[in-house]
């Protein structure tokens, strides 16, 4: 019994099953050519399209502020990638400023009798960074803010 394995055979590999001599390797490749037909299919089929553009309806009941009656400020999108938006206190022409001294100009502005602040802001200008100036306007009390839009009018 020495030297046969627990079947019988005296083999070193062990039971092998004998091969008929119709017997073939299964051929993948057609099965590989229809995958690849039915990824081309799709790919065509389908369509890839960009989302559209946000078109958002134009106020229809606003009003405006008027200028003399309000605190503007105005953030300018950065000059380059390194830098931060710049912040101007009241018009164009206005100091610079930062997020702490929009805080003091409302307040200046609250004393002087103007309680609407308009916030006007470049497109290119994060919206966080918005969303900061927006904070230090509401932590002053009495005054409510307002985002300046382009009339439509004026669009055209």
């Amino acid at each position: 019994m020495a030297g046969r394995s627990l079947f019988g055979s005296s083999s070193p590999q062990g039971v092998s099953r004998p091969r008929s001599a119709g017997e073939a390797d299964l051929d993948i490749t057609p099965m590989i050519d229809v995958t690849f037909l039915l990824l081309i299919f799709f790919m065509v089929a389908s369509t890839m399209q960009a989302q559209t553009e946000l078109n958002v309806p134009a106020a229809k009941h606003g009003e405006g502020v008027p200028a003399d009656a309000c605190t503007e400020i105005i953030v300018l999108a950065p000059r380059s990638v390194s830098e931060t938006p710049r912040i101007l206190l009241g018009d164009l022409k206005g100091p610079e400023g930062t997020v702490d001294d929009v805080r003091r100009f409302v307040e200046e502005g609250l004393r002087e009798g103007k309680t609407e602040v308009v916030v006007k802001a470049d497109r290119d200008v994060p919206s966080g960074f918005v969303q900061r100036v927006l904070k230090a306007i509401s932590e002053v009390e009495g005054v409510q803010f307002s985002i300046g839009v382009q009339d439509e009018q004026s669009k055209k």
